[in-house]
């Protein structure tokens, strides 16, 4: 009898440790991070590679990258090649089966976005910069956020079963949010003289078209290839025929040659840093993304 008691109370003491039991995820990217915090909330810990200053093409693979994999139960990445030149070499030195590509805890993002920029021929580096599954750059649409928010949902529930109702409000709340802030928006770029813009990288396909912007010429003449001075020539003699509202780069690219072209041109810069800050809610960093263009 007193070994039934000691065990049941030996249980009883184990309950909240196994309650508090986290899902360990680690993402590559600070808007990846941000969303799986918002639909994960304390029944997950959170962990991002890149920062907000970093091109995610060139992210700087750290030693204690590794081990944070090593540990991670749920690698969250953007996929369609954007981390191609360092993740790999994570994932291996890792040595977590969980985060390799055909593991349980790999989650590639863009597997549940639909895809802009596919080019329609063989990609070559004569191209540029060109991503041959189509352009990465989907984090700064709120409507593929939306879906990779749904999908990391039930990612979420898969793993951690007992939680599922959580993971399932958290996503209705997410989306909830999403809507209103996307009426918000919709409202006041429609209120906008022109929606035509200038990139530095052609990195904004996708909020183009949830914004419907117009981009009307990007100072990189292939993604990736710095300018050349006959291109900046004939792109400012382009465009002096028509009315940009503004310059839209990431705020890690040069903007030497962007406030120049913007002086000429009486128009403005918008750097956008590529991700929130740490810890910040996703919807406080995409209300800073939206102002700056006011």
């Amino acid at each position: 009898m007193k070994t039934l008691i000691s065990s049941l109370i030996l249980f009883i003491m184990l309950i909240p440790s196994i309650a508090m039991a986290e899902i360990k995820v680690v993402a590559t990217l600070p808007t990846l991070g941000a969303v799986a915090r918002a639909i994960g909330g304390e029944d997950v810990k959170v962990e991002t590679l890149a920062t907000p200053t970093e091109d995610p093409h060139y992210v700087d693979p750290r030693p204690d990258y590794v081990l944070k994999l090593s540990k991670a139960d749920l690698l969250v990445y953007n996929g369609m090649e954007l981390e191609i030149g360092w993740l790999p070499a994570l994932q291996k030195n890792a040595r977590n089966a969980k985060v390799l590509d055909s593991g349980p805890g790999a989650f590639d993002a863009s597997r549940y976005i639909t895809p802009l920029g596919v080019p329609a021929t063989k990609v070559d580096r004569s191209q540029g910069d060109v991503h041959a599954q189509g352009n990465p750059h989907y984090t700064y649409a709120l409507p593929e956020v939306v879906r990779v928010a749904s999908a990391l949902s039930d990612k979420y529930q898969k793993l951690d079963p007992d939680h599922a109702d959580k993971y399932k409000q958290r996503l209705e709340q997410f989306k909830a949010t999403a809507k209103a802030r996307d009426a918000v928006y919709q409202k006041r770029f429609a209120s906008l003289d022109s929606r035509q813009i200038i990139t530095y990288h052609d990195s904004m396909v996708y909020l183009n078209q949830w914004l419907k912007l117009d981009q009307v010429g990007t100072i990189e003449p292939k993604p990736g290839v710095a300018p050349s001075p006959s291109h900046i020539a004939q792109l400012v003699t382009t465009l002096k025929s028509l009315s940009p509202k503004a310059i839209i780069q990431e705020t890690y690219q040069p903007k030497a040659t962007s406030e120049k072209i913007a002086k000429l041109l009486n128009i403005k810069v918008v750097a956008i840093e590529p991700g929130p800050k740490d810890n910040e809610d996703y919807f406080v960093y995409l209300d800073r993304v939206i102002e700056s263009f006011f």
